[in-house]
């Protein structure tokens, strides 16, 4: 069967660890009862199948004191200062087994008590906080799940707190009702991502090995698994075929003719870092690795994936001894005030292609140095020149127009574009080095699991030397489609560029063109008067560049020193992909400064072994045009 078409149904292609489902009924009286005395918890525990998570229950009678947090006037509601303070439901979950699992918490609601009417559950409020640090609020009405792929690591304990209050604004229509509802754990051993979010003009594809061509995917079927390194791709097609494209039945081929735009999706996660000898921090020795992980060649980045009400935040991204912990949910997940369930990046360096809503790239590699503002240009496929020559204020508009009405691609307001920040290049960085990227993929060993680098000086995108590190070559070498296993650890040498180390994943991010990332020191526009970004700002000798406007704060990421333990408001840049993982693979790092404000990534074709995933730089270009630097762009679902 072809390795990347998934044609079987999800129950059959993954090993379910037995549900267990865990159901505690929780019963809240509201009206004139709350004011003569007792408000009461009804639990029950239903326990079915493998015990490998357990829990217990503690039957709870909440009293209400007259007068205290109720008044007569107020028939019952509450203050969310008050409600925070009556007696919680307390429950508590135990991971008795081998392995760590991942559970989703959320309430069913069972109606109206007896003869009572439902109350309108806008009007309930509530507070839930875990003894692992966890805490969320919000109203019952607006809830989906507390927790959607929480993890709970091997003999780990979390005791919840739970308290729900009626809101003071709730009116007296609502004030002689009742609710009702249990609360429901559902258990596995399997750590599944977010689902893609697709927008409307977006076709999921997978890729048919056998007949070498991209096809629509099934997503009522597995479409993708991380566990394999199969990470979810989707196209953007050109409008004359859009609509055929969306109507065709799955299985049939999305020729690359049409395609605009290829898109990869990296789901919500936390991570850590592991330490095997208690001071230096290189990752994690693997079940069958020999050696111990270093600099130079590190180990494995733990990864678990998470939903979007999920946030680690007090972790700090490092640990020791057996067990993962110490969990931090990168920045790169948190879209200004948004918390996002995963973000699509582009599959390549973008490109320039030879028109307005053309799939074909310009004829030469000069061509594409163009400082233009045309966001109908942008071109997201293989085997295309890199659009370099564009200084940082022009790419950042180019980025963020492809969402404007009337738009080529087919995108609305549901979505956000922009180009890649620093911390969206991390997270990408991070999945790579995981057991779901390129490292944890069968095919490549040792110094094979870096992402293999593009050494061709003609700057096109999806190229590959076959290595991790080589000479800059004036030909492509491989194509990103070519899969024959060379065997010895090496893998494929055309995909062994990808961060999957197949067909699947991410290019160009060895090697190739340096890409800007819209990281910034300070603030400063640029280098000179000649050489900057065109923003208004600063410049290397103190005087001032007036230029365009800079964009909302959460289109750039803004670093306060040069010193990368210091880059974040005086602490290091969790999850930024800097100090943590500075000269992995012996990859280039040098921090943006004073001097070259503007942060790129990745390294460029002549790079030799300084290029790679975790490489960063401060650039030369000062944020200007360069020939040697692209940009890649991201798409965020809001």
């Amino acid at each position: 069967m072809n390795k990347y078409k998934r044609t079987m149904n999800q129950k059959e292609e993954t090993k379910h660890v037995k549900r267990m489902l865990i159901i505690m009924s929780v019963l809240i009286l509201f009206g004139i009862a709350l004011f003569l005395g007792t408000s009461y918890a009804l639990f029950s525990v239903l326990v079915e199948g493998n015990q490998s998570i357990s829990m217990t229950t503690k039957t709870l009678e909440v009293k209400l004191k007259d007068g205290e947090y109720i008044r007569e006037d107020a028939r019952g509601t509450m203050t969310d200062k008050q409600g925070k303070k009556t007696d919680p439901y307390r429950f508590t979950i135990t991971n008795t087994g081998t392995m760590e699992a991942y559970y989703k918490l959320y309430l069913i609601e069972e109606g109206p008590i007896g003869e009572k009417e439902m109350v309108n559950t806008y009007y309930l409020k509530y507070e839930l906080k875990g003894d692992d640090g966890s805490q969320q609020e919000g109203r019952i009405g607006e809830l989906k799940q507390f927790y959607q792929n929480k993890m709970i690591g091997i003999g780990e304990t979390i005791t919840y707190e739970l308290r729900i209050w009626l809101d003071k604004d709730t009116p007296n229509s609502e004030q002689e009702k009742s609710y009702q509802s249990k609360v429901a754990v559902d258990a596995n051993q399997l750590n599944y991502p977010n689902a893609p979010v697709l927008a409307d003009n977006m076709i999921p594809v997978v890729y048919d090995e056998i007949e070498k061509r991209w096809e629509k995917a099934n997503v009522t079927e597995a479409w993708y698994n991380y566990d394999k390194q199969e990470w979810a791709n989707a196209v953007t097609v050109t409008s004359g075929t859009r609509a055929t494209y969306q109507g065709m039945n799955p299985g049939e081929e999305v020729k690359m003719t049409d395609i605009l735009q290829m898109w990869v999706w990296i789901p919500r996660y936390s991570y850590t870092i592991k330490s095997e000898d208690g001071e230096h921090y290189y990752g994690k020795k693997e079940e069958g690795r020999t050696d111990e992980p270093s600099q130079l060649l590190p180990g494995e980045i733990d990864i678990k994936f998470i939903g979007v009400e999920d946030k680690d935040t007090k972790g700090s991204a490092q640990y020791t001894g057996k067990y993962a912990k110490n969990w931090y949910t990168p920045p790169g997940f948190t879209f200004g005030d948004e918390e996002l369930s995963g973000i699509w990046i582009g599959k390549f360096e973008t490109g320039y292609s030879s028109g307005d809503g053309q799939t074909t790239g310009v004829k030469t590699e000069a061509d594409a140095q163009v400082d233009d503002v045309q966001s109908n240009r942008v071109i997201i496929k293989p085997n295309v020149y890199s659009w370099r020559g564009i200084r940082v204020s022009t790419l950042d508009l180019v980025s963020r127009r492809m969402i404007e009405s009337n738009n080529g691609f087919g995108f609305d307001a549901t979505y956000d574009s922009h180009a890649a920040k620093n911390i969206e290049w991390a997270l990408m960085s991070y999945l790579t080095q995981s057991k779901y990227g390129k490292y944890g993929n069968k095919l490549y060993s040792g110094t094979n699991r870096e992402i293999y680098m593009n050494t061709y000086n003609g700057y096109m995108t999806g190229c590959s030397s076959g290595l991790p590190n080589g000479v800059t070559t004036s030909a492509c070498g491989n194509t990103y489609d070519i899969m024959v296993d060379q065997g010895g650890g090496k893998g494929y040498a055309g995909a062994g560029a990808s961060s999957t180390g197949n067909i699947t994943g991410i290019y160009d991010i060895n090697g190739g063109a340096w890409e800007y990332t819209m990281g910034i020191f300070n603030k400063m526009s640029g280098n000179t008067k000649e050489n900057n970004s065109g923003y208004d700002g600063t410049l290397t000798d103190g005087s001032h560049f007036a230029g365009r406007s800079w964009p909302d704060a959460k289109y750039y990421d803004l670093y306060a020193s040069k010193d990368t333990k210091m880059a974040c408001n005086g602490n290091l840049c969790k999850g930024h992909a800097l100090d943590e993982v500075a000269r992995w693979y012996d990859d280039y790092a040098v921090m943006i400064n004073v001097t070259y404000s503007w942060m790129i990534r990745g390294g460029v074709h002549n790079f030799t072994t300084g290029a790679g995933v975790f490489t960063f730089n401060s650039a030369g270009e000062g944020g200007s045009v360069g020939i040697r630097v692209s940009f890649r762009q991201v798409l965020t679902p809001r």
